[in-house]
């Protein structure tokens, strides 16, 4: 069978970077969760097998790679568990030996033909606390869905032990959430036609700019900006006031501090809706976000306050005309189908989206790198280095309490003291919105 319509900006990505192996970029989401208790790791591992079969998502594997690649489900895998006893070895050597497994983890690679296209990994630090770390590849799973393998294998495992009771089943299919909408052939045609109106011409220029140094096109890191409870209360309060959400309103704080950094009229911010509008959709493991594209044309003598506006408008015409990748790319770009693989990051200037629910603390201003995977002994050429580098191109990720936010970026690229000055705008850009929000954004004072 073909790809769901929520999985083929994805693999648009990727089939691009590695078109005969996608599964060896390590383009995964990871989460992991900590539990303070014994663990039989063979019932822990039934555990695992039960939420493989509860998920029809963990079973899939690809019939065949390429343009229009075909997946099925499997009526089986084998669970994917690697467990490790830390308090096996020296203590000197636990925090360096967890960090390394993890971080292997994270950006594992995949065997897209033969699956499974998950793990799992336990780790004992202590006889009653363990390290539980899930690693999906992106294709088969969002960010959402981590932190509900994770919710079930909990549950799954007091089930096994008499601890708690069975999972309850689930009350929407895999394949019922991911079918494609039935609109009529006038109702594609205004949807494709929105998107053309909206999204052209192209963004040929990034609002960021680049260091001229030689650049490591692969490397990765984040830059955290936590806000005071006093400051989120505020902004939560204004967001009620003006009848918004505040992921809107963090978002419009985004489009402003661009827009006066640029100083560019129009801009495009690309950001993620969940997916999940279907009662029961929330609780599945799969890929669902579908991207939308904000496009506004805010003047300098608009006011903050009215830039919210046209922010909010232009978001609620994104996701009434929702769309597949290739739905919105074939309506913007003639050439789609000659050029392909032609990824979603041509599309937007910048990127903005929620985090999905975790348990992580609020992030701070330390900066955290990695880097992503490339395929062995490819040779990466002048298109897709400059693609790899807008990949790499700062975003912002509010998180899912709206309590903070975080950069991410390519440090070889775009210097840590750039980025740094772009959060404290971005602060900056939030207070005025409470302090003054009837100021012009060509008056806005940024540090």
């Amino acid at each position: 069978m073909r790809l769901a319509r929520s999985q083929e900006t994805l693999w648009e990505f990727v089939s691009c970077f590695a078109p005969a192996d996608p599964g060896v970029l390590g383009y995964n989401v990871f989460e992991t969760n900590t539990w303070h208790e014994t663990i039989d790791v063979n019932v822990f591992r039934d555990a695992v097998a039960d939420v493989a079969a509860r998920h029809d998502a963990l079973r899939i594997v690809f019939d065949s790679i390429g343009i229009e690649p075909s997946i099925r489900f499997c009526d089986t895998v084998d669970p994917p568990v690697a467990f490790t006893d830390l308090t096996a070895h020296p203590a000197s050597r636990r925090d360096l030996l967890r960090g390394s497994l993890l971080g292997y983890e994270r950006g594992r690679a995949f065997d897209l033909g033969n699956g499974p296209l998950w793990s799992v990994v336990l780790l004992r630090e202590a006889p009653d606390r363990h390290v539980v770390a899930v690693t999906l590849f992106h294709l088969i799973a969002d960010g959402w869905s981590t932190g509900v393998l994770l919710r079930d294998l909990r549950a799954a495992y007091r089930a096994r032990t008499g601890a708690g009771p069975a999972l309850k089943p689930l009350r929407l299919s895999y394949a019922a959430a991911t079918a494609d909408p039935d609109l009529a052939p006038a109702d594609r045609r205004r949807r494709d036609e929105f998107w053309r109106r909206t999204l052209t011409p192209l963004p040929e220029r990034w609002p960021f700019p680049q260091d001229a140094a030689r650049r490591d096109v692969t490397a990765e890191a984040s830059l955290g900006a936590p806000m005071s409870a006093e400051l989120a209360g505020r902004l939560h309060a204004f967001a009620r006031a003006h009848r918004i959400t505040p992921f809107l309103l963090y978002l419009s704080a985004y489009r402003i501090l661009l827009g006066a950094r640029t100083g560019w009229p129009r801009l495009v911010i690309g950001t993620a809706t969940a997916g999940r509008d279907e009662p029961g959709a929330e609780d599945l493991v799969g890929q669902f976000t579908h991207n939308v594209y904000i496009a506004t044309t805010i003047e300098p003598a608009t006011s903050l306050l009215d830039a919210v506006g046209r922010v909010r408008s232009a978001m609620y015409a994104a996701v009434r005309h929702t769309a597949s990748f290739q739905e919105i790319a074939r309506a913007v770009h003639p050439g789609f189908d000659a050029d392909r693989p032609w990824p979603f990051l041509l599309l937007y200037h910048s990127w903005f989206q929620s985090a999905a629910p975790s348990d992580d603390p609020p992030p701070d201003r330390r900066e955290q790198r990695s880097r992503a995977r490339t395929p062995p002994g490819q040779v990466i050429d002048a298109r897709t280095e400059r693609l790899w580098a807008k990949r790499g191109e700062p975003g912002l990720i509010v998180r899912h309490d709206r309590r903070g936010a975080s950069m991410h970026y390519n440090p070889t690229i775009y210097p840590r003291a750039a980025m740094l000055e772009t959060l404290e705008g971005y602060t900056a850009v939030l207070h005025a919105l409470l302090d003054d929000p009837e100021q012009r954004l060509g008056d806005l004072t940024l540090p």
